[in-house]
């Protein structure tokens, strides 16, 4: 009568190796949402400080390089001012993609700038990033209130 536990323990392994194999397939079906194709997009920024009457519009470019977004901001106030950095899609949770950001090059005649607010926020903290659909349109909502229509122009 020894060949009952045998069979279970052989049904038991089985059983376990059918499970991790459909696991194991969950998991290489699941890729990252890294875009396809490399897109392109353009956008104005501004910051506006109403106490201190100031204003500071930049210019945004933002294009997407072997899974990651690269921007460069630019003032068409001052030519001297270039910000050059890198998201980098670290996860997904909830729906919302989560970026780090690393910075590439920055250089400005000036000082005090209120983008220099927005530089150290994204170098201290990951920023997310979450797609919605209104209706037909793609839309993309970040995490200070922007939203972007999506696909950007290719």
């Amino acid at each position: 009568m020894r060949w009952k536990p045998a069979l279970n323990w052989k049904l038991a392994l089985s059983c376990f190796l059918l499970v991790a194999l459909a696991f194991a397939g969950l998991r290489v079906m699941q890729t990252a949402n890294v875009p396809q194709s490399n897109v392109e997009g353009f956008l104005q920024l501004g910051f506006y400080d109403l106490m201190s009457m100031r204003k500071e519009i930049y210019d945004s470019h933002m294009q997407t390089v072997n899974g990651s977004i690269l921007t460069t901001i630019t003032s068409p106030n001052d030519n001297r001012f270039v910000l050059k950095g890198k998201f980098t899609g670290i996860n997904e949770q909830n729906g919302r993609q989560f970026f780090a950001y690393t910075p590439i090059y920055y250089s400005t005649a000036q000082k005090g700038l209120m983008i220099d607010g927005l530089v150290d926020m994204l170098l201290h903290i990951d920023i997310w990033m979450q797609p919605l659909f209104v209706g037909n349109q793609q839309l993309v909502v970040g995490q200070s209130g922007a939203i972007f229509l999506y696909p950007l122009k290719k």
